[in-house]
């Protein structure tokens, strides 16, 4: 009979457990705290601080310091008064403390300015008790002196802010409950994130089992050909390069601008191996570009691959296309032209293109970018300014200097 009472209490405690963890869910879901859940989150709140006020008032109603007979309305007023104004103060310190935290110089007016609609709520609340409910004076005084003093009179007073302790202590209640829901809500929120993180890395660890994968039947195939089919072999060979540096090379914002210029020279390469006997290709690479130039991964790649996609691919018949980059200090320039095949479509509009803008907008803000759209030839002239990374060397020569 016991063990069964007993399984029935712990029955009961998760069951509880359970119904409190669904409502602080519900309350702290950004989502669902929406509409009539947040209207009643705020009316049960209504309810919970007038129950805060009843117990306040509870003792000198029942006990008071002489025999009063008064009616149910005038013991109303001053538990609706002291209710409205702590309501005033939680919608005011959330409001302000929510936007302005951080915000020091607007913070302080703002508290000034709760004071004050604290006091104006207290004064006039307290006439309309005194003369709408009938209640003489409460347990604290607070009725008979601002019925003594005037508006501005009360306001500087030494002994209203005495007054006013007693509702602005009630109001930390509901505060210190919002405080509660929105640290188990920012809990929750950093809970979802490390799921998100760790589902990430875990998506990122299997992405990166596919790469290598690919690079050993890539390495087999460049070994099963490299006899047989040099060319072949080359073709496997440049685009292992051109993957692995896509791949590992590219994580950070720049990238060495001689690791960018190789990349160019494989994808130009392999285009070359494919289209060799209708092609007409002129290259212009710089020498030795300084190794301490860097530069934005795959932001010339699109223009060149443009100038292959609608130049060449569109038409069996022979083409060409012109590229040359050349250097000078710290600036690149990039010229392409390519043939316009009969038929081709826009060259101007592709989103790789609308992306290469966006990117160079907001990484190069001086860049010089030049589009001439002829009836048999498409042109692109960039200029940009590239970042020179610093060497152990530059920051010995500028400490000597």
């Amino acid at each position: 009979m016991r063990l069964a009472t007993l399984k029935e209490d712990n029955l009961a405690c998760i069951q509880k457990s359970h119904m409190a963890q669904r409502i602080l869910n519900l309350i702290t879901d950004e989502n669902r705290y929406r509409g009539l859940t947040r209207i009643a989150f705020h009316g049960l709140l209504i309810v919970g601080v007038l129950l805060l006020i009843i117990s306040a008032y509870l003792p000198w109603f029942l006990y008071p310091a002489s025999p009063t007979d008064l009616p149910f309305k005038t013991y109303a007023g001053p538990i609706l008064r002291d209710a409205f104004c702590v309501m005033v103060q939680y919608y005011m310190l959330v409001y302000l403390v929510k936007h302005y935290a951080r915000k020091p110089l607007v913070l302080i007016p703002g508290f000034a300015a709760y004071y004050f609609v604290v006091f104006t709520c207290y004064y006039y609340a307290s006439y309309v008790v005194k003369h709408y409910f009938g209640l003489p004076d409460d347990y604290t005084g607070s009725i008979n002196h601002f019925e003594q003093l005037s508006f501005s009179e009360a306001l500087f007073h030494p002994i209203t802010f005495f007054h006013l302790l007693f509702i602005i202590e009630r109001a930390f209640y509901p505060l210190a409950l919002r405080l509660l829901i929105e640290v188990y809500r920012r809990h929750t929120r950093n809970l979802k994130l490390e799921k998100q993180y760790t589902r990430l890395e875990l998506d990122f660890l299997k992405s990166q089992v596919n790469p290598h994968f690919l690079f050993n039947v890539l390495n087999s195939i460049y070994v099963l050909t490299e006899e047989d089919n040099p060319r072949a072999a080359r073709i496997v060979d440049q685009l292992s390069a051109m993957m692995r540096y896509s791949l590992y090379e590219t994580d950070g914002a720049l990238v060495p601008l001689h690791k960018e210029l190789s990349f160019i020279r494989d994808y130009v390469g392999l285009e070359q191996l494919r289209t060799s006997k209708r092609l007409q290709l002129e290259l212009v690479f710089p020498a030795q570009p300084d190794e301490n130039l860097q530069i934005a991964p795959f932001i010339l790649i699109a223009f060149v691959e443009n100038a292959f996609k609608h130049g060449v691919h569109n038409t069996t018949r022979k083409s060409w296309v012109k590229l040359e980059i050349r250097l000078k200090n710290r600036e690149l320039t990039l010229m392409i032209s390519n043939q316009k095949t009969p038929n081709a479509p826009q060259q101007t509009g592709g989103i790789g293109l609308m992306n290469v803008r966006k990117r160079l907008d907001a990484l190069y803000p001086g860049h010089e970018l030049t589009i001439l759209n002829e009836s048999k030839a498409y042109h692109i002239h960039l200029k940009i300014k590239l970042t020179r990374s610093t060497t152990t060397s530059d920051i010995l020569r500028h400490t000597l200097a």
